[in-house]
């Protein structure tokens, strides 16, 4: 798997008039936003930072009279920008996309799009007169986190893929080429994928945001939800075409980027026991989604310290969640946001580490059948806390 790396201009741009339009998005943990509060972003001159905000806070003004949620918009602008395999520039039809993608009506939908772009394209004109070197800046500061990765990525992928597999994962689990959008960081590490192509992006922070838990397994954990999300799209066909089971194999129902990686599904629609198990789909009980983000974020971190990576006695998984997941962007792609784990929802970043230290103790450190695993994580994620493990 090679991985192509862009210096993202046009993602770091949505991402800075976004958390202007709605600074809490972006904004720290604990942070107040006022409407004039830049969520994270801010340029050298003062005066243009005041009139990137207005103009940033004029999209959300149309969004909100067109009816359309921003945060549906946003996601979906960033989708389209992250699916593409280079720095696309933002474009009135770009913008149309998202917003029909978004709910909204065909009817003036154009010269909504025009409007939404026109205030885009002002902070566009704004951002690089404050730095003109923006582009070269942002080469400078991916470069770290790339050189991390070439030095230990490449064998930490394959170790995760031969666990998964039980030793054999096919050919084609990995895909062959990967595009990384570098950004401007807004916080403090973020990261998110596209729905629909073999592109991830990721914030360009110049050090480790923990010492215990080093930021190219964050791209790590994103390049393994790419494969999930391959592989499913890869079977979908196969799916459709094969109701009443028979073959086996691991494929997944997927509709929207937040469910997408969230569970391998066997031909019948219905929870796969696992890779060659023959599962067949005659049954009427509910497919239950697989927690793969979720799961696999204690299979990475063993495969970094059964490497020497990482120091310490246990796995930094409460840490690792608090960095991972402060990041609405990347939470709302991840397990716990699909459907079939709402009730993860209420739960805590400490209390959701507790029941993935004892699954991981119990169940997946020494699985035969990662999906199998997996099963045994969703029934514990939905239990009452005085029932886990049960």
């Amino acid at each position: 798997m090679k991985l192509h790396w862009i210096a993202s201009a046009s993602l770091s741009l949505v991402r800075a008039v976004q958390s202007c339009a709605a600074p809490n998005f972006h904004a720290p943990t604990g942070s107040a936003g006022g409407r004039k509060s830049s969520g994270g972003f801010i340029l050298k001159d003062p005066q243009a930072m005041s009139q990137f905000v207005s103009e940033a806070e004029r999209v959300s003004e149309r969004l909100i009279s067109a009816a359309v949620s921003e945060r549906i918009f946003w996601d979906h602008l960033r989708d389209e920008l992250v699916s593409s395999g280079n720095d696309a520039p933002i474009t009135p039809q770009l913008c149309e996309v998202a917003l029909l993608r978004s709910g909204h009506s065909q009817l003036q939908s154009d010269q909504t799009a025009a409007a939404i772009h026109r205030s885009i394209d002002n902070c566009r004109r704004l951002l690089m007169t404050d730095s003109p070197r923006f582009v070269d800046q942002l080469r400078l500061r991916y470069a770290p986190l790339k050189q991390s990765y070439e030095a230990y990525g490449p064998g930490m992928v394959r170790s995760i893929g031969k666990q998964i597999w039980s030793g054999s994962p096919p050919k084609n689990w990995w895909p062959t080429r990967v595009t990384v959008h570098a950004v401007q960081p807004l916080r403090t590490g973020a990261a998110g994928r596209s729905s629909y192509q073999s592109c991830v992006w990721i914030e360009a922070v110049l050090t480790d945001m923990s010492p215990n838990v080093p930021e190219w397994l964050r791209l790590i954990h994103q390049l393994t939800q790419v494969a999930i999300d391959t592989h499913t799209r890869t079977h979908l066909s196969g799916v459709s075409a094969s109701l009443s089971g028979g073959s086996s194999g691991l494929t997944a129902k997927s509709s929207s980027a937040s469910t997408a990686s969230a569970g391998f599904k066997g031909p019948s629609g219905h929870a796969s026991s696992g890779a060659g198990d023959g599962t067949s789909g005659g049954d009427a009980k509910p497919s239950v989604e697989l927690p793969w983000s979720l799961g696999s974020i204690p299979l990475i971190l063993n495969q970094a310290a059964e490497a020497g990576l990482m120091s310490g006695e246990s796995l930094p998984i409460a840490e690792t969640l608090g960095l991972w997941w402060e990041s609405e962007e990347t939470f709302m792609q991840s397990a716990v946001a699909a459907s079939s784990c709402d009730v993860t929802l209420g739960r805590g970043i400490d209390e959701v580490a507790e029941v993935l230290q004892q699954w991981w103790t119990v169940h997946g450190r020494d699985t035969k059948a990662f999906p199998i695993a997996l099963k045994q994580l969703a029934k514990m994620l939905a239990l009452p806390a005085d029932q886990k493990g049960r």
